[in-house]
């Protein structure tokens, strides 16, 4: 995927024609638009794969996903302030043009997320459990830290995602297909209990509903139904008629928290705590990758508007040939 088409001028004789400043920015913004699109198509690398979360995967190593993505926006807002300068102290004459269109990106888009990221990674910080920790059999669970990173979040998610549905899937429990109850045994719900997730016949019911509620829902939907229940994510997990949604969303949340934990058994039950590892890791995965995507997308949009801003010079002819811009146009 390019996020810009290098563009190439050339006059009709066929050799290079000197490059005007304008043309010179505009490839400024083209290889920045690149360097952002490699940080993040590289973000897997940071955990391992596509995102790689795995058993073994901290807490922290969401926090340093958030902090990875403050710094990436970080550096292109500061390398973008730095063309607009570069612009003014070379008297180009689209600057004036160029900073209205940096600063539209910077306030009502990187800013955003900056902060956004910022907090989300400071509230998690340097927590060292597992993403998908799992309560010792007879063992509560327990909420986190969550109002701070539902904030960061939220003020992302708010700017940059247009699907996703807080209320996707069905209530239809796993075991029988019948509608969830109120913190019904056997349901996902009971992995947010405050005493323990029942006998082990029950629990590895419950771990089932929740991987089938999972998989049910996209991750936009997970993000949706996260920022929507925030602090309630768990409680309404284990009401009745809980739909799909809303419980991947609490299990996504629960899982990234600091200090959060899902309930053991009551007894041993050797195949519940993989299966809610595996469940949490996958609600995380889907969620983050789908934010990543929805992050790159909104910037890509901004960083054309600051490339159409750079390139056309101060008689309003664009600064590629009619032969260049036909060939991007026919792309």
């Amino acid at each position: 995927m390019t996020l810009f088409l290098g563009l190439v001028s050339c006059n009709s004789s066929g050799t290079v024609a000197e490059e005007s400043p304008q043309s010179r920015f505009l490839k400024s913004v083209i290889s920045l638009g690149n360097d952002f699109l490699n940080v993040f198509t590289s973000f897997g690398d940071m955990v391992g794969g596509v995102l790689g979360f795995n058993t073994n995967t901290k807490k922290s190593d969401v926090g340093a996903y958030f902090k990875k993505v403050h710094d990436t926006v970080e550096g292109t807002k500061t390398s973008l302030e730095k063309i607009v300068a570069d612009m003014k102290n070379e008297g180009n004459p689209n600057a004036e043009a160029t900073d209205t269109a940096v600063k539209k990106l910077v306030s009502g888009t990187l800013s955003k997320i900056i902060e956004g990221a910022k907090t989300a990674s400071e509230a998690i910080g340097n927590a060292s459990d597992p993403i998908g920790n799992v309560a010792a059999t007879n063992v509560a669970g327990a909420a986190g830290d969550v109002d701070k990173l539902v904030k960061g979040i939220k003020s992302i998610v708010d700017l940059v995602l247009k699907e996703g549905n807080a209320d996707a899937g069905t209530e239809k429990k796993a075991d029988g297909l019948t509608s969830r109850t109120n913190n019904g045994n056997g349901e996902a719900g009971k992995l947010f209990a405050s005493d323990n997730a029942g006998d082990a016949s029950n629990a590895k019911k419950s771990a089932a509903d929740a991987a089938k509620a999972v998989g049910a829902v996209t991750g936009a939907d997970i993000l949706k139904a996260m920022v929507k229940d925030g602090t309630e994510a768990a409680a309404n997990a284990a009401k009745a008629n809980a739909k799909d949604a809303t419980i991947a969303g609490a299990i996504a949340l629960r899982a990234m928290a600091k200090d959060g934990k899902f309930a053991g058994p009551s007894a041993d039950a050797a195949e519940y705590a993989p299966e809610v590892k595996g469940t949490a890791i996958s609600a995380v995965t889907k969620a983050l990758d789908t934010l990543t995507i929805a992050i790159r997308k909104t910037i890509d949009v901004g960083l054309k508007d600051v490339k159409e801003a750079i390139k056309i010079n101060a008689d309003g002819s664009p600064v590629t040939s009619d032969k260049s811009t036909s060939e991007v146009q026919s792309q």
